[in-house]
């Protein structure tokens, strides 16, 4: 699917500098950006929310590919809907112990000062 669009100049001169910076061509970061969108809105968005050992294997194998720089633009918007699911679950099954961190909070105001 192609599109032509006109972006606002300051959007095209953020795009060209960061191209530079970079070495990656205008298209591409603005595939890279489409991309993001589109993973963070199915990410929001997704019926799928259940964390599997199959998904976390995925995950670790595209920040393999993103490590060895080899990581695609399709498997980029993966592996945010997967980071994000991710952050979710692990959100979900270890959040941290703030009635004991309270506990302790209360019993050091309690104590005189040394």
């Amino acid at each position: 699917m192609k599109y032509e669009i006109d972006l606002p100049a300051d959007i095209q001169h953020c795009l060209s500098a960061r191209a530079s910076e970079t070495g990656q061509d205008v298209v591409h970061l603005i595939q890279l950006a489409v991309t993001r969108f589109v993973a963070d809105e199915v990410g929001a968005n997704g019926d799928d929310v259940q964390w599997t050992q199959a998904k976390d294997d995925r995950r670790c194998e595209l920040i393999d590919h993103e490590i060895e720089g080899t990581i695609s633009v399709p498997e980029r918007a993966e592996l945010a809907v997967l980071q994000k699911m991710a952050e979710q679950h692990f959100d979900e099954i270890a959040s941290p112990p703030m009635e004991e961190a309270l506990k302790l909070h209360k019993r050091l105001l309690s104590q005189p000062d040394a």
